[in-house]
C-alpha cells in the first residue's frame, strides 16, 4: 500500500518532537521572531510595556437630508499634524430617474475629513464632488508630505478620450495648490515613500496580470519598471520595503504563492529573487504596512504591531494588543496611520456590529496608543491564551478585557508564538474536496502534536480557544474536565445535549460556546423512522428515490467513511480503547462500498447538478432542490435556506448511521483549559464569564447558535423582526415566495438543535489511518476483517502513545 504522511509518524509524540518550532519558513530559511516566546506564569513587572489608548469616532459630514445608498470610509494618510479620512460612495438614485440625462456627480459622495492630530478635532471638511462633472469620476485620494492628492478621470466628449488629472490640495484651507494632467492609465493601487524616492504602483490586467512601479527621485526624475513573471499572473503587490543602497523589496502574490522582487530604485529595474531569502516575512499575516520617515518598517497583524528588520531578519513586537485594555478585535482590523514605537496611531472602520443590521458602514475610529510610564497590572500572573491565527471574536475580546480589569491576580495574554503556517501545507495544488479534507486533517494533526507536546512539557498555553477540531487534545493528560467549573447546567437554560455531545468518555474537555448544525437539509417528510436522521438502509432509499441517485454528500469513499465513523465514534472508541469488530463498523463500511463514488469530482470538472438537487451556494432555481448537505451557522443561515425551500417543511437530518441518529453540530467558538495551567481556577473563572448571559447574547447577535437557550430565543426574536423587514431583501430572490417568519420558526430551529447527537470534532490522526486503510476494502483488495485488524491496531497504538 502506498505510504501516507501518517506512516512516517509511527508515534504521535515522536512526530511532535521532530517538528521545527523556530520561526522557519517552508524552505528552511530562518529569521528571529522575538515574539516566539511563551509568557505563561510570568509575573508582570512595572517596566513591562503597557499602552494607554484614546479612541475617537469620526463622522464624515454628509447631507443627512438625502438617503444614502452606500459609503466607504478609509484612512487617506496621517502625520504628526493631521489625520485625513476619505469617504466615498453615493446617495440613492430615484426610481424614476431619466437615465438618458443622468449625471452621476449629483449623487456622488467624495469627502475628505481633516482631523488635528493633537486635539483630535475636525478642522476641515473638503467636498471633492465640487471637482466633478457629468463626465468625470474620482479615482482616489491620499495624504502625504502635508498635502492631499486627489486623482480624477475626466472624459472629453469632443475628442472621445479620457485624461487623468491630479490635484494637490492644502488640507487646512482646502485650496487646490496645483493641478496636473497625466497620461490616462490604470489608477494608482498604492504608493510608498522610501528615502528620497516616491513610488506609485499600478495594476495591469490581461491574460497575465502584473504591476507597474513608477519611481520618482528627489529631482523629479520618473522611471517605470514592471513587476511581472512570464507565464504567471501577479495577483497582488502587498508591500514595497526599503533595502540598502537605493534598493527596495516588492512582496507579491504570484498565483497564490509568495514571491519577491528586488527593485533598483536608481536604475528603475526589478528582478525576481529566491523566495527562500525572504520567506520568514510571512506576507499573509501583514494586514497593514507603514514605513516611518526614518525608514523603519512596521506592520499590523491579529497579534499587534511589529517591526521588521530585513537586514537582520528579525520581527519584534512594538505594540502587542495584549498590552492595553482595549478590544483587540477592534484594533486588529485597523491600519497603521503612524508609528514611532512608543506611539501607534491606528485608523479604520469599527467592525463590531451585529449581523441583524442593513446598510451600515460601521463607525470610523482613530485609536491613538501611547506607551505608559509603568504597567498598571504589575504583580499579576500571565495566563497565556492560544487561538488559531490570534484572531479573537470581538465578544470574546470584550470578555478578556473584563477579566483583565477585574481579576486581582491574573492577566490573560493572547499568544503570538504559534505561527500556523509552520504546520499548514500549501493548499494551492489541491484539486478536489477529498484532497482538501485530507490536507486539513494532516494540518490539524501537526498543530495538535505541537500543542500536546508543549502542554506535556509544561510549556503550553493556559487557555485554548477554538481548537475543537483538534480532537487529539480531548484527553486528561492535556486538558481539564470543565464540568468542574460549569457544574450541571440547567437544560431549560442551556442546550445540554450540545454539552453532552461534546464530551469524551464522560469528560468535557472543550466547552462549546457557538456552533452550527450540520447535516442533510431537506423536507422533514423524508426523515427515517427516528424522525431526526437515516439508517444506512433508509438513506440508500432516500438517495435512489428522492435524490435521483445523486448523493448530497459529495465526498469520495475514504472521506465519506471517516465522516460516518466520526458521527458514531462513541461506538468505536471508548475509554481510550478502539474496537472496530462490532456490526456497526461493518454496516457503515458496507454501505460506503456499495453506494459511494470512489473519489470526489475534480473541481475543474464538476458536472452541472441535475434537476431535483442543488447544493448550498448553487445558483440553480432554489424551488427545485430536494436536499443538500451543509451547515446552518445561525438562525439567519437557516432562514436563508428556508427562503429557498419554496414552502417545504425544511429540517436538518443526520448523516447515515446504524441507529438513525440526528444531525451533528460543528463548534465555532469553544474554550478549553490546559491540564498544566499555572492557575487552573483562574482559567475556570474565565470559562464561567464566557457562559454569562451578556457574552452569550452578544455572541448570538453575530448570527451564531449559542449554548444558552435563553440567549438563543432573545437573538432569534431579533432575527425574526429583521428578516421580516429589510433584512429579508437579502435572502429572498425575486422568484421565491416570501415567508413571514414567526415564533413557530424559532421553535422549529430549537427542536432541530435539540436533535443534535454528536459534534463534528475529529481526531485527525485516527481519521487519517482510516483514510489510508479502508480503500483496500472498498476496492476489493482485502476483506473487511483484514482491514479492521490493521486499522484497529494502528489506532490503538496512537491512543496508547498518548498515555
Amino acid at each position: 500500500m502506498k505510504k501516507s504522511p501518517l506512516r512516517l509518524m509511527s508515534s504521535v509524540l515522536v512526530c511532535a518532537m521532530a517538528l521545527s518550532f523556530a520561526a522557519c519558513n517552508k524552505n528552511g530559511t530562518q529569521g528571529t521572531d522575538t515574539r516566539d516566546e511563551g509568557h505563561s506564569g510570568q509575573q508582570i513587572k512595572d517596566e513591562m510595556p503597557w499602552f494607554e489608548t484614546n479612541i475617537i469616532e469620526i463622522k464624515p459630514q454628509l447631507d443627512e437630508s438625502r438617503q444614502i445608498e452606500s459609503t466607504n470610509t478609509r484612512l487617506a494618510g496621517a502625520d504628526d499634524k493631521y489625520i485625513v479620512v476619505y469617504t466615498n460612495g453615493g446617495y440613492k438614485v430615484p426610481d424614476n430617474i431619466d437615465w438618458n440625462n443622468f449625471d452621476s456627480s449629483k449623487y456622488a459622495i467624495a469627502t475628505l475629513t481633516v482631523i488635528d492630530r493633537q486635539s483630535k478635532q475636525v478642522v476641515n471638511t473638503i467636498d471633492l464632488v465640487n471637482r466633478l462633472d457629468s463626465t468625470s469620476y474620482l479615482l482616489g485620494a491620499s495624504y502625504a508630505d502635508g498635502k492631499i492628492k486627489a486623482v480624477f478621470n475626466k472624459f472629453d466628449v469632443n475628442t472621445g478620450f479620457s485624461a487623468c488629472q491630479e490635484d494637490l490640495i492644502d488640507p487646512v484651507s482646502g485650496n487646490v495648490l496645483s493641478s496636473n494632467e497625466k497620461d490616462v492609465g490604470n489608477p494608482i493601487t498604492r504608493d510608498f515613500t522610501i528615502g528620497d524616492y516616491k513610488i506609485e504602483t499600478f495594476e495591469n490586467y490581461g491574460a497575465e496580470q502584473f504591476f507597474t512601479v513608477g519611481i520618482t527621485d528627489k529631482n523629479g526624475n520618473l522611471l517605470y519598471t514592471d513587476i511581472k513573471k512570464p507565464g504567471k499572473s501577479i495577483y497582488a503587490l502587498n508591500a514595497i520595503l526599503p533595502l540598502e543602497n537605493d534598493r527596495a523589496l516588492a512582496l507579491v502574490n504570484i498565483e497564490n504563492e509568495q514571491g519577491f522582487f528586488e527593485i533598483d530604485l536608481k536604475a528603475g529595474t526589478a528582478v525576481e529573487v529566491e523566495t527562500k531569502d525572504y520567506d520568514w516575512l510571512n506576507i499573509q499575516y501583514m494586514n497593514s504596512l507603514f514605513i516611518s520617515p526614518t525608514g523603519e518598517v512596521y506592520y499590523s497583524s491579529s497579534i499587534g504591531v511589529s517591526r521588521i528588520d530585513i537586514k537582520n531578519k528579525t520581527l519584534e513586537d512594538v505594540f502587542n494588543f495584549s498590552w492595553c485594555n482595549e478590544n483587540r478585535n477592534k484594533l486588529a482590523y485597523l491600519e497603521i496611520g503612524d508609528c514611532t514605537g512608543d506611539t501607534v496611531l491606528l485608523c479604520g472602520r469599527d467592525p463590531n456590529y451585529g449581523a441583524f443590521k442593513t446598510g451600515e458602514d460601521g463607525t470610523f475610529i482613530v485609536a491613538d496608543c501611547k506607551k505608559a510610564d509603568k504597567n498598571p497590572n504589575a504583580g499579576k500572573t500571565v495566563l497565556e491564551l492560544y487561538i488559531p491565527y490570534g484572531y479573537v471574536n470581538e465578544k470574546i475580546a470584550d470578555a478578556i478585557c473584563k477579566f483583565n480589569s477585574t481579576d486581582p491576580n491574573c492577566f490573560i495574554e493572547v499568544t503570538g508564538r504559534y505561527t500556523e503556517d509552520q504546520y499548514i501545507n500549501d493548499g494551492s495544488q489541491t484539486t478536489s474536496q477529498d484532497e482538501m479534507d485530507t490536507k486539513t486533517l494532516n494540518d490539524n494533526a501537526k498543530i495538535s502534536n505541537k500543542l500536546a507536546m508543549d502542554i506535556l512539557n509544561g510549556e503550553g498555553p493556559d487557555i485554548l480557544m477554538n481548537v475543537s477540531d483538534l480532537g487529539q487534545l480531548n484527553n486528561s493528560a492535556y486538558l481539564v474536565d470543565l464540568t468542574k467549573f460549569t457544574g450541571e447546567l440547567d437544560p431549560n437554560k442551556y442546550f445540554t445535549n450540545i454539552v453532552e455531545g461534546s464530551k469524551t468518555d464522560g469528560a468535557l474537555y472543550q466547552l462549546p460556546l457557538c456552533f452550527g448544525v450540520e447535516g442533510i437539509h431537506t423536507d422533514s417528510k423524508y426523515a427515517g423512522a427516528s424522525g431526526v436522521g437515516f439508517t444506512t438502509a433508509e438513506y440508500e432509499k432516500y438517495l435512489k428515490d428522492t435524490l435521483n441517485g445523486k448523493d448530497a454528500i459529495p465526498s469520495g469513499q475514504a472521506i465519506y467513511f471517516y465522516r460516518l465513523f466520526n458521527g458514531m465514534r462513541d461506538k468505536f472508541i471508548v475509554n481510550k480503547k478502539a474496537d472496530f469488530s462490532g456490526p456497526e463498523f461493518a454496516q457503515l463500511a458496507e454501505y460506503v462500498k456499495n453506494n459511494v463514488q470512489e473519489r470526489s469530482p475534480s473541481w475543474g470538472n464538476v458536472p452541472v447538478e441535475p434537476v431535483g438537487l442543488t447544493f448550498k451556494g448553487d445558483t440553480t432555481d432554489s424551488a427545485t432542490w430536494t436536499g443538500y448537505y451543509g451547515t446552518s451557522y445561525g438562525i439567519g443561515s437557516f432562514f436563508y435556506s428556508l427562503s429557498g425551500s419554496n414552502g417545504k417543511d425544511l429540517t436538518i437530518l443526520g448523516l447515515p448511521s446504524t441507529d438513525g441518529r440526528g444531525p451533528m453540530f460543528s463548534i465555532h467558538v469553544s474554550v478549553a483549559v490546559s491540564a498544566q495551567s499555572k492557575n487552573i481556577d483562574a482559567c475556570g473563572e474565565f470559562v464561567k464569564l464566557l457562559l454569562s448571559d451578556e457574552i452569550m447574547e452578544s455572541l448570538g447577535n453575530n448570527d451564531e447558535f449559542v449554548l444558552s437557550r435563553t440567549a438563543f430565543r432573545k437573538v432569534s426574536e431579533t432575527a425574526v423582526e429583521f428578516y421580516n423587514g429589510k433584512g429579508g431583501d437579502n435572502i429572498f430572490s425575486s422568484n421565491s415566495k416570501r415567508i413571514k417568519f414567526t415564533t413557530e420558526h424559532i421553535d422549529k430551529v430549537e427542536k432541530i438543535i435539540l436533535n443534535c447527537s454528536r459534534s463534528t470534532v475529529s481526531d485527525a490522526s485516527i481519521c487519517l489511518i482510516l483514510i489510508e486503510e479502508m480503500p483496500a476494502y472498498f476496492s476489493g483488495q482485502k476483506d473487511l476483517a483484514s482491514v479492521i485488524a490493521i486499522a484497529q491496531d494502528r489506532v490503538q497504538k496512537v491512543l496508547d502513545e498518548r498515555g
